[in-house]
């Protein structure tokens, strides 16, 4: 109800839902932290609200992510949990949960560039324990996972709405279903993949700059032994050269 009356007094455009949503977020915060479920409410009322004008209603779900009122696993679910599939041949449903995961993977690569720039990397062959211990990274490995496991049941119709469905005689609504599902997890995993091997990448060249620098210090050490000997070296025949003068 908070939610609605947020975006009915903001409702004369764009710009002035976010001004309105900029001046309540702490009450929104509050509303949000309550349970997954409470978010979700959140997200349903913006939809539901904005449902003539999708685009705007993805635009307020993305302020609302960047104040962390709602989280990423919360909009994905919202938008994999409806009960026939319908939302998976929405464009604007795609284009919010898109958005979510580039919100996500932008972040981990941002901070896995800067740990790697730092040298606080732990190095691994496969890059695995490198990017385990960096949250974000973390973080969106999780979201991918979710994605995944959400869309297989859509995908394979094991479902258990689609099951149902399919008891009640709907069985070319499910196929429908079905097609988007897998359009969905195709998409989804090849950008699993991709960020997975741009960890790997950090991972290795970070293991790469680590071993050169450990080699540029060691033969460093070597150059400075050798002149320190040849100096050595140096003192002692000019020491005989005096003996045999005198």
């Amino acid at each position: 109800m908070f939610t609605t009356a947020v975006l009915w007094v903001g409702s004369k455009s764009l710009s002035h839902v976010l001004a309105g949503i900029e001046r309540t977020k702490d009450r929104l915060l509050d509303a949000g932290a309550v349970s997954e479920a409470a978010r979700a409410q959140i997200i349903a009322a913006v939809m539901a609200y904005w449902g003539a004008h999708p685009g705007v209603a993805v635009s307020i779900v993305e302020k609302l992510l960047n104040y962390a009122i709602l989280s990423p696993a919360v909009v994905v679910q919202w938008a994999l949990s409806d009960h026939d599939g319908s939302r998976l041949s929405q464009a604007h449903v795609y284009e919010m949960v898109a958005h979510t995961v580039a919100k996500v993977t932008g972040r981990a690569r941002q901070v896995l560039l800067l740990t790697s720039a730092a040298g606080g990397m732990i190095m691994d062959v496969d890059g695995a324990s490198a990017a385990g211990s960096i949250p974000e990274v973390q973080a969106m490995r999780d979201l991918f996972k979710l994605l995944d496991d959400s869309l297989v049941a859509w995908a394979s119709g094991s479902k258990d709405e689609m099951i149902e469905a399919a008891d009640s005689g709907s069985g070319g609504r499910d196929l429908l279903v079905k097609h988007w599902g897998k359009r969905w997890l195709r998409v989804f995993r090849r950008r699993a993949a991709i960020e997975e091997a741009f960890v790997v990448d950090v991972a290795k060249r970070a293991a790469i700059a680590a071993v050169d620098a450990d080699g540029a210090v060691a033969n460093g050490a070597a150059v400075d032994a050798d002149v320190a000997r040849a100096n050595g070296s140096g003192g002692e025949g000019h020491g005989g050269e005096d003996a045999e003068i005198e």
